[in-house]
């Protein structure tokens, strides 16, 4: 399978990953050819593109970090505000990570414009765990972590769509309220004795800067607990790759850039490096541009060295491996497709 970007969708195209709606019912399930009217209407609920199943991408597996099952029960517990269930799916989400041949988030995500909050949250969740799998946390701090990425944004429930969702730029009033979120969500669980202080703590701090520049304290680098400085990371990541109806998604390629650009003083550098680890810039199914003109599909990356996926040459079907073929060495990836107007 392989990712067409929204703009590039033809009727006739074959579905290859089944397209959910708010409530992760199925719009379009695989199997499905793509007609016009099919794709009209996923670009109207702000879906960025689609999976699409074709001769030369065909062997191209993309899997989901946690199932389809799991994350639509999440994204439900969040929603009704089921905080005895929302520990038991942070424990699930953990030992279905744990238990993976291969953790790498490698899917473009497909969500629509609603319930973006909950949606989010999960993937932020999904996101920290990694991360944190990645800085050796034992068990019972993967779960606290993972129950803290689910419930960072509870504060923005108490905030009216209008603000959340305001297509121009936000008033200083309205951004105050904004940056009440954190304070108002660890309102709501601080006297929770079955959710653990550093939970709360990561709730509560996830909008800090390591340069102090952040809120609700101005704390900066060690004083911010490791739960906040991670969750900061997967939030922004996951924030930057969503399209919403005041911006459009960037890359994976985009999205990392930043991250590594702001290293020091937005992002603790020891989780960005670890994150990198875990969330390809160049995803399975996108098309990239190398440096010799070819353009080609990424069939598989590489952990530790997501520079130098190994790639289908569109042309030709001819597979080619960045990193271990020598023949390849002067080749590299300067660009990848764009799925977004910025």
């Amino acid at each position: 399978m392989r990712f067409i970007p929204i703009s590039k969708l033809q009727p006739s195209m074959l579905v290859a990953k089944a397209i959910y709606d708010a409530g992760d019912k199925i719009l379009i399930n695989h199997g499905v050819r793509l007609t016009e009217d099919f794709i009209k209407s996923l670009e109207a609920r702000g879906v960025i593109g689609a999976y699409i199943e074709d001769d030369i991408s065909n062997k191209i597996v993309v899997q989901e970090a946690i199932t389809a099952e799991l994350r639509a029960h999440a994204v439900k517990c969040i929603k009704d505000f089921d905080l005895e269930t929302t520990i038991n799916i942070s424990k699930s989400i953990v030992d279905q990570l744990m238990n993976s041949d291969s953790i790498m988030l490698d899917l473009i995500d497909l969500r629509t414009f609603d319930d973006y909050t909950y949606k989010h949250s999960v993937n932020v969740a999904v996101l920290s765990t990694m991360v944190a799998m990645g800085m050796n946390f034992k068990y019972d701090e993967l779960t606290d972590l993972c129950l803290s990425a689910l419930l960072h944004d509870i504060g923005k429930l108490q905030i009216s769509d209008e603000i959340l969702n305001k297509p121009g730029r936000l008033t200083e009033e309205e951004y105050a309220l904004v940056k009440t979120h954190p304070t108002i969500a660890y309102n709501i669980v601080k006297d929770r004795w079955d959710i653990a202080a550093t939970t709360k703590i990561g709730i509560l701090c996830h909008h800090e800067n390591v340069d102090g520049s952040g809120y609700p304290f101005g704390l900066k680098d060690s004083k911010i607990h490791r739960f906040a400085r991670i969750i900061h990371v997967a939030d922004v990541y996951d924030a930057l790759t969503s399209k919403r109806p005041y911006k459009e998604a960037y890359t994976p390629a985009d999205a990392t850039e930043l991250l590594m650009a702001s290293c020091g003083t937005l992002f603790d550098r020891d989780v960005v490096e670890v994150f990198l680890g875990y969330v390809p810039i160049y995803p399975k199914g996108s098309t990239v541009i190398l440096s010799d003109g070819k353009r080609a599909i990424v069939a598989n990356n590489y952990k530790y060295n997501t520079l130098r996926p190994r790639v289908i040459i569109e042309e030709t079907g001819v597979e080619i491996d960045l990193t271990h073929d020598s023949s390849c060495r002067n080749i590299t990836i300067i660009g990848i497709e764009d799925f977004s107007e910025k």
